[in-house]
């Protein structure tokens, strides 16, 4: 008995058993189903049919048939032999015997191969949270690179615009309430406030799912999403290059969280 399992987002189960085991399909699927929900499930149940199977061979029935082709000769006078190969040709004149087999053996072995495979995949999902958390604290601290590059970046602005205007007015003076206007434009085109606070919600959200033991794949599946559109949001209103090296990192991160969440149940 073999049982294993690969990532899949349903549950998809494949049995590959001898043909004596075919009746028992829907009872193992039921065990399988009642074990794992998420995956794609095998197992293998190496095929002995020469020990298994036995060719039975109904005479009472072979008999009727060569009597009523016996009886169908004489009456339509036809001539030729009656051989064997009619016979056999014939419905359930051969069949194959199932021979007997202890099931409960089977479902012992099942239960076995089924609760060791359970038990790696338990051992291989700590490590997968373990990874995703090292990434989780990671995204934290690029997020917190952004927030204080963002204090700095209203005064950058505002001199990048001083010197511009400078460069376009040669000696004209400046009107500062003017200036303080723009920037306050610009400030509020750029401003990634929001997004930092919705990253932050969603990192919390995101990690109490592993604290409550409830890691669905589908879950943090849309956790994932909506972190990719606020730290891309980021990337596409800040001109500063830290901030968007830092975006690119962030999104690196994500991208291995979602690889690894893919193969949590």
């Amino acid at each position: 008995m073999e049982a294993r399992s690969s990532n899949h987002k349903n549950l998809d189960i494949n049995l590959n058993v001898p043909f004596f085991l075919f009746s028992h399909d829907p009872e193992i699927r039921k065990i399988i189903k009642s074990e794992f929900n998420r995956g794609r499930i095998d197992v293998f149940v190496p095929k002995h049919e020469t020990e298994t199977l036995k060719l039975k061979v109904n005479k009472a029935l072979a008999t009727e048939y060569y009597n009523a082709f016996i009886a169908l000769k004489d009456e339509f006078q036809v001539s030729g032999d009656i051989g064997i190969e009619l016979l056999a040709s014939q419905k359930n004149i051969l069949m194959l015997d199932e021979a007997e087999t202890d099931i409960s053996e089977f479902y012992e072995a099942l239960n076995t191969a089924l609760g060791e495979l359970k038990k790696t995949r338990i051992e291989e999902g700590g490590n997968l949270i373990n990874d995703i958390r090292d990434r989780i604290r990671s995204l934290r601290d690029y997020l917190n690179i952004i927030e204080g590059k963002r204090e700095v970046m209203v005064s950058d602005m505002q001199q990048k615009l001083r010197e511009r205007l400078k460069e376009y007015l040669g000696g004209i003076e400046l009107d500062e309430t003017r200036l303080i206007q723009e920037t306050a434009i610009l400030v509020e085109r750029a401003d990634i406030t929001e997004e930092i606070v919705r990253i932050k919600s969603h990192l919390k959200h995101f990690e109490e799912i592993f604290l409550s033991g409830d890691t669905m794949g589908k879950k943090m599946d849309f956790f994932i999403q909506e972190l990719r559109r606020e730290v891309n949001t980021i990337g596409s209103k800040s001109q500063d290059v830290e901030i968007t090296t830092t975006v690119v990192e962030m999104k690196h991160e994500l991208e291995k969280i979602k690889e690894q969440v893919q193969n949590l149940q």
